[in-house]
């Protein structure tokens, strides 16, 4: 689990200081916790939206979760949102 923090956390430092952006970045099923929960997530991910990047997050996810009222970055989508940006994108990866 510390690997694994660890590891998104400077997934997503290096994606903020890149000059390669995505177009958006989904948000769904546990993930929503990391714009929700990590001090450190959220702020790459705030930069990262001020340079234009779409970051949407699951709002059903979040309410599962009880996370509705604690999203710090990122707009709420639904997955009609979240699989129309996968359908257009020409490249998708997921972790």
């Amino acid at each position: 689990r510390t690997l694994g923090t660890n590891l998104i956390r400077m997934f997503f430092y290096t994606l903020a200081n890149s000059d390669s952006l995505p177009a958006a970045l989904l948000f769904m099923n546990d993930g929503v916790k990391l714009p929700t929960l990590d001090d450190q997530v959220v702020e790459h991910l705030q930069a990262l939206s001020a340079r234009g990047v779409e970051v949407l997050v699951c709002g059903a996810c979040l309410n599962f979760y009880g996370l509705t009222d604690s999203l710090r970055a990122g707009t709420v989508s639904n997955m009609y949102d979240i699989v129309s940006r996968m359908q257009s994108a020409a490249k998708v990866i997921s972790m």
